[in-house]
């Protein structure tokens, strides 16, 4: 279940449990368009400083909420854990081995790759193709988590009466928001009103997920302070894109930019979702993974 790293997946409904709300989306193809079949947004209450998986019964309560206000049929759903639960490693494997034989190998060599105990282990894997480095062999890349942090979405799922079909992890589903072309080497920042997090992806490094915290600060400035802060020491993405619920101001973009040294635009959206609400991109993203022959 864990991955799917962005194959089809059936007309799924994507699902987001953010910090204060529950965000669900369901999409269709039209041509080479996409439209919103449907789409809530339901917040909940948590108490301050605590993770929702805390307080499931608040979530649960505010995703039957989103459904009911949104006319969803749909019961499978696809959510995502973040990327810092989540241990991703490219492997090279025979090229031989079977789907069967590949999973065998990835189970013996588990507790060598992941440090996870065995009986609390979920891997999903996926063959990207031959191995530019090893000759007959594969690339193959790999994802584990805790098993606890699946069945925590499990059960939300369950007593809200929905089928979680599919798990993926939140940076491989953005990946496929970015405009064409514009991956490797790109970072996107998610404006929240709790926060913001930066997603980046370096080629030959590992992708990266970081939270800034700016709860209880006022204007774009703390964030452009944390946000150069963090960066300071760093290799700077060859371009950052940006998302938020709120319209963002030109200005601020070009004063952030030079402050970062770096091309700051504003993440435009897939053909026909251009209007969608910036805070509903991870449900989208979700969505549209199902929706890719």
């Amino acid at each position: 279940m864990l991955g799917r790293f962005g194959k089809d997946a059936g007309s799924l409904v994507g699902v987001e449990i953010a910090p204060d709300a529950v965000r669900v989306v369901q999409l269709q193809r039209r041509s080479r368009r996409c439209r919103v079949l449907a789409s809530a947004q339901e917040p909940f209450e948590s108490a301050a400083g605590k993770d929702w998986a805390a307080e499931p019964a608040a979530v649960v309560a505010a995703l039957r909420r989103a459904y009911r206000r949104s006319g969803l049929r749909q019961r499978r759903v696809a959510l995502a854990l973040p990327a810092n639960q989540v241990i991703c490693k490219l492997c090279h494997l025979p090229m031989e081995q079977t789907g069967v034989e590949l999973e065998a190998h990835l189970l013996a060599g588990a507790e060598r790759l992941f440090p996870f105990p065995l009986e609390d282990l979920a891997l999903d894997f996926q063959v990207l193709g031959a191995s530019r480095v090893q000759p007959g062999c594969a690339e193959v890349m790999v994802a584990a988590c805790r098993q606890s942090a699946l069945a925590s979405l499990e059960a939300i799922v369950d007593e809200a009466g929905l089928q979680l079909e599919a798990v993926e992890v939140d940076n491989i589903a953005l990946c496929r928001m970015l405009p064409q072309g514009c991956f490797e080497g790109s970072a996107l920042l998610r404006v929240e009103a709790h926060g913001a997090v930066l997603y980046d992806w370096h080629p030959g490094r590992p992708s990266q997920r970081r939270e800034l915290q700016t709860q209880g600060q006022k204007g774009m400035g703390p964030l452009s302070e944390a946000l150069h802060a963090l960066l300071a020491d760093e290799h700077l993405p060859a371009g950052l894109w940006i998302t938020s619920s709120c319209s963002l101001d030109p200005d601020w973009l070009q004063s952030l930019g030079r402050q970062l040294k770096t091309t700051c635009r504003h993440l435009p959206g897939k053909a026909g979702l251009e209007h969608v609400d910036g805070s509903m991109l991870l449900a989208c993203a979700l969505a549209y993974g199902g929706l890719r022959p």
